[in-house]
């Protein structure tokens, strides 16, 4: 009796100690309740209100996260990917905590929280529903407004100044939408070459004019379109990008990426080229093939 005590004992410990490693593995957190990356597979059965976890719906995406020579990530991503009815829905974002300010890590974290939460409240039902794009624009515009205003709330409350660039790209039914505020990245990858979709908010980079947190609420760059044949996004965080050139993207073709396990190796490869060329900034990106 008492072996077979331990053996349960044993057991259970077992399962515990693997629960916590695959949250860990998939939800990275490193800060209070603010999740760095959250990356999770999921289907939902629209007919039946009901989520479950779908390792088939996956498409080719990865990630990478690094925080390069500096103590401290303060940069934040999200990959989620839902299938519906209607076909597959992806969110990606990331977002950089302002440079010279405090809590950046707080910042972008908090944002990358509250988009996810949107994403599963919001954006999957109006599509799922059949909703065009004007509601989803209103729902991303509602969610910016509150963020923008929680985080200039508790910054005076602190007494410290704060805030974080975004880069969100939203995709269904083969159109893509874009919300973008500071000098963060997004570039479309078709047939061999790139189309940057955002333009940098900052003076030549000694400063961001505009983001999210520093300042009364400022309406973010919003821009649409259609996705046709095989296309790849990159998001990234200033420091991923800054060093490289349209040639080192090169590698990130989507007729040349077969796997998220070599999508997130190329990843990995520019991130240390990158590094190689002097980069000591926080190093984030999200790539997938939609």
């Amino acid at each position: 009796m008492q072996n077979y005590q331990k053996t349960i004992f044993g057991n259970f410990v077992q399962w515990i100690l693997f629960f916590v490693s695959h949250i860990i593995y998939t939800m990275r957190m490193v800060k209070g309740s603010f999740a760095k990356c959250i990356y999770r597979e999921q289907a939902l059965n629209a007919r039946k209100g009901r989520r479950e976890n779908l390792t088939a719906v996956k498409g080719i995406s990865g990630v990478y996260w690094d925080r390069g020579g500096r103590p401290v990530n303060e940069d934040s991503l999200t990959l989620q990917q839902v299938m519906t009815a209607r076909g597959r829905v992806w969110m990606m974002a990331v977002s950089d905590g302002i440079g010279g300010l405090s809590q950046g890590e707080i910042a972008s974290g908090y944002i990358l929280e509250k988009l996810v939460e949107n994403f599963y409240a919001q954006m999957v039902s109006l599509v799922a529903r059949g909703k065009g794009q004007k509601p989803l624009e209103k729902s991303l515009l509602r969610c910016f407004y509150s963020m923008n205003g929680e985080l200039r709330r508790y910054a005076s409350g602190k007494g410290i100044s704060l805030g974080a660039t975004v880069s969100l790209l939203f995709v269904w039914e083969r159109r893509y939408l874009v919300f973008h505020l500071g000098d963060s990245r997004i570039y479309l990858c078709r047939r061999g070459k790139r189309k940057l979709l955002t333009g940098d908010h900052s003076d030549g980079g000694h400063g961001i004019f505009r983001c999210m947190g520093s300042f009364p609420f400022q309406y973010p760059d919003i821009r649409c379109g259609r996705i046709y044949g095989k296309c790849g996004f990159l998001l990234c965080t200033d420091g991923f990008y800054r060093t490289l050139d349209g040639e080192d993207l090169g590698i990130l073709s989507p007729g040349e990426v077969e796997s998220g396990e070599q999508a997130e190796k190329r990843l990995r490869a520019l991130g240390a080229l990158a590094r190689k060329r002097g980069e000591q900034d926080n190093l984030s990106a999200v790539y997938a093939i939609v």
